[in-house]
């Protein structure tokens, strides 16, 4: 390694390192995704319930295996959750910056790592209990090494990819995405300069890859009775096949779905990051891709066609279009983000030579050597970048639901842990270290609630201070039966109300 890329690799771990401190304490509250389905899981790895803990949830098992081997330094469950993620979303620099230097030069790989580092979303998940930075590392990883094996046609790099992209599935089902990338573009793309060893190239995919995931894979057919690639979702889900469901007309169907994702996508991406990658990816086009650029475009087409499918047959079609509910967040986007990422660093460094250009044909510009208009229009154009970009990504996380957290623990400060706490609030029974059971007042009557707090003896009822008003509506010895014992109010933080049963 150079001494330039060194020295680019530490500022950029530099920036990853300080953004995620940053986060890691300006994130208040647990994610839900984190308090409910990974930290139990991880608490069954760590007792030695291991088929009990991959059975739970619908979750892979790799990020609460990993979070359930550092809570032995961490002490606490959630800290060593939000270590995982730090450490992988810092570390993720190493494979996209070398992932970028094989399709670019050093000033562009350079500029494609410091926009996923301070990505709002990709460092938002770097602080936080969720399995987004576990995941987008191995996934990065196996694409890099993807494109090193293609590149270089050695036969042991292709035995990399099946390993790291196994990872990346055991941590989300879509990580299996760069294997079967590499398995399309080495079968109908690739032409190696030496016949036959693309022949052997698939072989030690197939079995590399069989003997790497077959284990996990039957035993996934075990619990569902189903080849699948996940606990949640079948084959049809990803294949597409329910996608004829209900009367709505197919086309209808396609429009909606494809409208809502590329709106989705554009929002998650970013939309200063989608100009520039409109701009990479043109000027690509028309200099021409590096050999092996082209596994970068099946896998990008791979994953897009994929989240297509799941919205086509897990959107609610019976639902008018105002009503309907996309089952699509930003976290399935991501893995665009990181497979485009190259291309719009190529177009911020596209956007500064053209502005560096028309300053150099400027009445203005003429004042200045070439090395300061450089500087100058370098400086200009990423200070505005960074002016967009870092506000949103700098923002403190779930500060208003600090209040949950607090309650929580003033619960368990009063009965101790394992109480049953009713709430419309989640989190809250999770910081009282308590057993949740949920309402909705929307669905259930106070009546109803009070009932089944007396049925499974719970005496603790938490909601918003708005939803007071259920409380009115319900016969006076119920009414009497809850004696408010707690009131939250903190500006900026949700207002809640802790009420307690009377026996």
């Amino acid at each position: 390694m150079k001494t330039d890329e060194k020295l680019d690799l530490g500022i950029l771990i530099l920036i990853s390192f300080l953004l995620s401190t940053y986060l890691f304490f300006q994130t208040y509250v647990i994610a839900m995704d984190g308090a409910f389905q990974h930290i139990p899981m991880a608490k069954m790895f760590a007792t030695g319930s291991f088929r009990e803990a991959i059975n739970y949830s619908g979750q892979q098992p790799l990020y609460a295996i990993l979070v359930s081997l550092v809570y032995r330094w961490a002490g606490d469950f959630e800290l060593a959750a939000r270590w995982v993620s730090s450490f992988f979303g810092i570390i993720i620099v190493f494979p996209v910056y070398f992932l970028a230097s094989r399709i670019s030069d050093r000033r562009v790989a350079f500029l494609t790592t410091l926009f996923l580092v301070i990505h709002p979303y990709v460092r938002r998940y770097s602080a936080d209990a969720l399995k987004e930075s576990t995941y987008l590392f191995f996934f990065a990883t196996a694409v890099w090494f993807a494109l090193r094996a293609v590149q270089r046609e050695q036969i042991r790099l292709f035995l990399f990819v099946p390993f790291f992209s196994g990872l990346a599935y055991l941590a989300r089902p879509d990580g299996i995405e760069p294997l079967l990338a590499v398995f399309f573009y080495t079968i109908f793309v690739e032409r190696f300069s030496v016949s036959g060893k693309k022949p052997r190239v698939i072989f030690l995919l197939f079995l590399s890859s069989g003997l790497l995931l077959l284990p996990y894979l039957l035993h996934l057919r075990e619990v569902t009775g189903a080849w699948t690639l996940s606990k949640t979702k079948g084959m049809a889900a990803f294949l597409g096949l329910g996608m004829m469901k209900e009367g709505i007309p197919f086309v209808d169907k396609v429009l909606f779905a494809l409208k809502d994702l590329n709106l989705e996508i554009i929002a998650t991406v970013h939309p200063l990051y989608t100009f520039f990658l409109v701009i990479g990816f043109a000027t690509k086009i028309r200099t021409g891709f590096k050999r092996g650029e082209g596994l970068l475009v099946v896998l990008w087409v791979l994953h897009y066609v994929v989240v297509f499918l799941l919205i086509l047959n897990l959107t609610d079609w019976s639902a008018n279009s105002a009503e309907r509910v996309l089952f699509f967040s930003g976290r399935h986007a991501l893995s665009l983000l990181l497979v485009s990422i190259c291309w719009i660093g190529e177009g911020f460094w596209t956007s500064y030579q053209w502005v560096l250009m028309k300053a150099e044909s400027s009445s203005w510009g003429r004042h200045w050597d070439s090395q300061r208009q450089a500087v100058i229009g370098w400086g200009v154009l990423l200070a505005i970048t960074l002016a967009i970009i870092l506000p949103k990504t700098l923002k403190p996380q779930r500060y208003e639901r600090l209040s949950e957290k607090r309650i929580g623990f003033w619960i368990e400060s009063q009965s101790g842990k394992g109480n049953t706490v009713f709430t419309t609030m989640p989190r809250v029974a999770y910081y009282a270290d308590g057993v949740l059971e949920y309402f909705d007042f929307d669905k259930e009557s106070l009546d109803q609630v009070h009932a089944a707090m007396v049925n499974k003896k719970a005496y603790y009822l938490v909601i918003r201070e708005e939803e007071v008003k259920h409380l009115n509506k319900v016969a006076e010895p119920i009414r009497k039966s809850l004696v408010e014992a707690m009131r939250y109010e903190k500006k900026g933080m949700e207002r809640i109300i802790v009420y307690r049963r009377t026996p």
